[in-house]
């Protein structure tokens, strides 16, 4: 323990612990952003394991399991893994803001919403999550990723008529 706190900048400021190079600005802001990198690879790997080999993962390639094992890892992530996900879906459809993202991911496929899925709706349905979900975690790498894609939500609706409360006249209280 004497060892450890040797090193440490507050009990020894002449120790190799305090001459660590730090570059001038907002350490926390660069090191949380690195880890968001990292955790955002791993979600990544994960996601092509799944595609590639469904099976090992217990599901079998279906848009139903694998939407089931990707909303059970983002639950396992305590919901941090697809967050903004349901937001950047309902911007880049343009609707939907009360459809879950499963919905939004079947409105997006190059079939549109078929109900129920077809073999082929199905191959259809699963491959456009995968490639909704990559271009999601690319918005999501980015500096500000997430807030961006929560401005943009914002915006959008912004635009929607239905979200404006007006002021009700006083014959309408009543």
């Amino acid at each position: 323990m004497r060892r450890f706190l040797a090193g440490h900048p507050l009990t020894n400021p002449n120790g190799a612990a305090s001459t660590s190079r730090r570059t001038p600005g907002d350490f926390l802001g660069a090191t949380h952003q690195a880890l968001q990198v990292n955790v955002i690879r791993n979600h990544r790997g994960l996601l092509a394991a799944i595609r590639q080999q469904p099976a090992m993962h217990g599901i079998d390639g279906s848009f139903a399991t694998t939407t089931a094992f990707v909303l059970g890892c983002d639950a396992g992530t305590s919901w941090s893994m697809l967050a903004g996900f349901h937001e950047w879906l309902v911007v880049r459809l343009g609707r939907g803001h009360d459809l879950t993202w499963p919905a939004l991911v079947r409105h997006l496929a190059p079939a549109g919403w078929i109900h129920p899925l077809t073999p082929h709706a199905d191959i259809e349905a699963v491959a456009t999550l995968f490639q909704l979900l990559g271009e999601f975690l690319d918005q999501r790498e980015q500096p500000d990723g997430l807030a961006r894609i929560f401005r943009d939500y914002q915006s959008w609706l912004n635009t929607q008529s239905w979200y404006h409360f007006g002021t009700a006249g006083t014959d309408q209280i009543n």
